[in-house]
């Protein structure tokens, strides 16, 4: 039974500009309800399998439409059984859609990780009265060593943070931050930059790192708008099987920027770097 698989919301018209291959090389099509469409293609009802190379076909489809217009990128697996369902979808929806293709028109996204080395704390050893309280008293001074270590390292970090959002939010029209992940990902955040002002944003993390050489700076892009779409996430999919939809990793697994360019942009899934598009 066939269904229909969704890359992502567009307006409406134009159609697409020319041809482009989908998941399973069917075509990939516009299906439009008033002045919204769902950039789709024909699909077996059941999940894709969550490996790279269709990972990249879905990243290189929400690419494509990107180069020609605003596109709201939704998960990867999203399929609906019916085109009814999808034209119902974009009724039901549409004023959400409108507002964020607005909001992405002209942007794109810049992804970028930042990786610290927190100062080591000096050893402290237990004194002689702890010591002679038994392990008890030895277990709870070493909790409270870890909770203090732990409340310096946020405060720390988020005084860092906040000095280089300062730095970045001239050239970002919006960020989504998430702080210190793990121990040593100071942050990882998504920047809605406009287009014209890739290599303008580029040129500005370059600068912030020679301010800030103690950190270690990765990024991305340019994107589709991952973050900072609204009106997709919840969609009501087809679950065949019980598996739903996986959401597409926006940015690609990160390794130390190499070369004599100390910040060089990470390629996208979907192949070399773009550039300004």
């Amino acid at each position: 039974m066939q269904g229909t698989y969704i890359y992502g919301i567009v307006g409406f018209p134009p159609e697409l500009a020319r041809g482009i291959q989908g998941l399973g090389g069917n075509p990939v099509r516009l299906l439009p309800q008033g002045d919204v469409a769902a950039v789709m293609s024909p699909s077996p009802l059941s999940p894709w399998p969550l490996d790279e190379a269709h990972l990249i076909l879905h990243e290189t489809v929400v690419e494509d439409v990107m180069d020609t217009r605003p596109i709201l990128p939704v998960r990867y697996n999203t399929l609906l059984r019916t085109e009814e369902a999808v034209i119902t979808l974009l009724a039901e929806r549409a004023q959400a859609f409108r507002s964020a293709l607005e909001r992405v028109a002209g942007r794109v996204e810049m992804g970028l990780r930042i990786l610290w080395e927190p100062a080591a704390e000096t050893g402290v050893s237990p004194d002689q009265e702890i010591e002679e309280r038994g392990p008890g008293a030895e277990y709870l001074y070493q909790r409270l060593r870890e909770e203090r270590r732990r409340s310096r390292l946020q405060a720390e970090g988020e005084t860092l943070i906040h000095e280089l959002q300062a730095s970045f939010l001239p050239l970002a029209v919006e960020s989504c931050l998430h702080p210190l992940p793990t121990k040593r990902l100071l942050l990882t955040a998504a920047y809605l930059v406009d287009r014209d002002r890739v290599e303008a944003f580029r040129k500005l993390v370059t600068k912030v790192w020679d301010d800030f050489q103690q950190l270690q700076f990765l990024l991305t892009g340019p994107w589709p708008p991952y973050h900072f779409v609204n009106g997709t996430e919840d969609i009501e999919l087809c679950k065949t099987n019980g598996k739903p939809a996986a959401r597409l990793p926006p940015h690609p697994p990160l390794s130390p920027v190499g070369g004599e360019d100390k910040l060089a942009p990470l390629s996208p899934i979907g192949g070399e770097d773009k550039g300004e598009g």
